[in-house]
């Protein structure tokens, strides 16, 4: 891979997350499946595909749009997750498909070719410029891709709640962003709207929908639980110290126990040339 921060196993960096991330991820507005509905004009014959799909925060709500979505993660247990909630719910045109983004080539014989790619808070793991020119490669004439990101809990608008957890993190885990079990993870140096003007996609546009979210301690803990840096394999021995030093700490910062974040919704688009419009 191209970057240099790399240096996590795609096959662990969520291990012991799944049951937490179905739960505890927060899903998304029906503002981004509208916007997503209307600018890529889908329809029931539109094939949509998933990349680093988690427990299908986008597959399951988008899949009321679309023909056939195939969701791809390198983590079984999340595509566990994704195929119980969806047969709970009677969905039955997503396919579950255990993968990685740098597999994109071999995968394609069965993955066919793409309306839409969405990546959802899941961009920042992939060789960016790799996965981009493959799924160039997938996508049908006048399709495009879709990438989704918005604020983590700890990121965002600066609030004393948030204070306490990066202090309690930082007391039971350190200052170093985990990633898995035996990774770290910096911040990619380009903007995702930069790797896709450097694409062959076209027509690159951002747009943000801002909304409020409420947390309670409970689904605190458990989005922490959800993620790579503070996942119970990683706590290991000390989760249960942990949870009940955030939740103490927590408790005297405010005693509703709900806090409100202020959070961006943003939605990176490009397109495919229509085949009429391909340069030859």
């Amino acid at each position: 891979m191209n970057d240099s921060n790399i240096t996590w196993n795609t096959k662990n960096l969520f291990s012991g997350t799944a049951g937490y991330y179905a739960r505890f991820r927060p899903g998304y507005p029906n503002e981004v499946f509208t916007l997503l509905r209307e600018k890529y004009s889908l329809d029931r014959f539109s094939r949509i595909l998933d990349l680093g799909c988690g427990t299908g925060q986008i597959a399951l709500p988008i899949s009321n749009y679309a023909g056939e979505i195939i969701a791809i993660d390198p983590q079984e247990d999340m595509l566990v997750e994704g195929r119980q909630i969806a047969l709970a719910n009677g969905i039955k045109n997503i396919q579950w498909v255990l993968g990685e983004s740098g597999n994109l080539p071999q995968m394609a014989g069965s993955v066919g070719k793409i309306n839409l790619t969405v990546i959802a808070r899941a961009f920042h793991w992939m060789d960016k410029e790799q996965v981009l020119q493959d799924l160039y490669a997938l996508t049908k004439p006048g399709g495009g891709v879709a990438i989704i990101w918005d604020s983590e809990l700890r990121a965002g608008v600066k609030l004393p709640w948030k204070e306490v957890i990066d202090r309690v993190i930082w007391q039971w885990l350190g200052n170093n962003r985990k990633a898995g079990i035996n990774g770290t993870f910096t911040h990619p140096l380009k903007g995702f709207d930069v790797f896709l003007k450097e694409s062959d996609f076209q027509e690159v546009e951002t747009e943000i929908i801002q909304l409020e979210r409420i947390w309670t301690i409970d689904q605190i803990i458990g989005y922490l639980y959800s993620t790579s840096y503070c996942s119970p394999p990683i706590l290991g021995s000390n989760k249960e110290s942990f949870e009940n030093d955030l939740r103490t700490c927590l408790g005297k910062l405010d005693s509703s126990e709900h806090f409100i974040d202020q959070v961006s919704v943003e939605i990176i688009t490009a397109f495919k040339k229509p085949s009429e419009l391909i340069d030859i």
